[in-house]
């Protein structure tokens, strides 16, 4: 059967190569199963992530909402002013001042808080997201987009209605598709 030293080698390296193989498969088995499960993992995480951020929004802005259902809008600003002392920098806030600011047909300070709320969170224009605000967004760029050019055409060299102007082309661009 094995006549010469040359055969044993050859046959112990074809079994050698045999096992390693079999050690790489298993391990590329194992490598799909922990993929399968970091991806779990992060979907997961994600959706806890945003149960979360609903519990924080509720807990801090429902005062707000319940304000700014009932009409007492300037309250309700009062409230967000106050909020905004305590929340720094959260998009909520951005985003719920700019629907108050609509609201109340001030296009220009509602476009300029809407875009601040969807640079800090793009939830706010992601249609699959539960923050989704889309219609809100849509209908203060439709309102506030051509009287910002408007009032802008009869004020060239104000910069602060071109900054506005800007920031409701960015909405536009964003509810668009368009990336950051």
């Amino acid at each position: 059967m094995l006549r010469d030293r040359f055969d044993q080698l050859m046959i112990a390296s074809l079994v050698a190569v045999a096992i390693f193989t079999g050690i790489l498969l298993a391990g590329a088995e194992a490598g799909k199963d922990h993929h399968k499960s970091s991806a779990l993992d992060r979907q997961l995480e994600r959706e806890m992530l945003y149960q979360a951020r609903m519990t924080f929004i509720e807990r801090n802005y429902d005062p707000v909402i319940a304000l700014r259902n009932s009409g007492a809008l300037q309250e309700a600003l009062l409230k967000l002013a106050e909020l905004g002392r305590t929340l720094p920098d959260d998009a909520h806030n951005d985003l719920l001042s700019g629907d108050i600011l609509l609201r109340m047909s001030q296009f220009d300070r509602a476009l300029a808080k809407l875009a601040t709320a969807v640079r800090r969170n793009a939830d706010y224009v992601d249609a699959a997201s539960p923050l989704n605000q889309r219609p809100l967004i849509e209908s203060a760029v439709a309102q506030g987009l051509p009287l910002v050019r408007d009032r802008l055409r009869s004020q060239p060299d104000n910069r602060s209605m071109a900054k506005i102007l800007k920031d409701g082309y960015y909405l536009q661009s964003r509810l668009a598709g368009g990336c950051e």
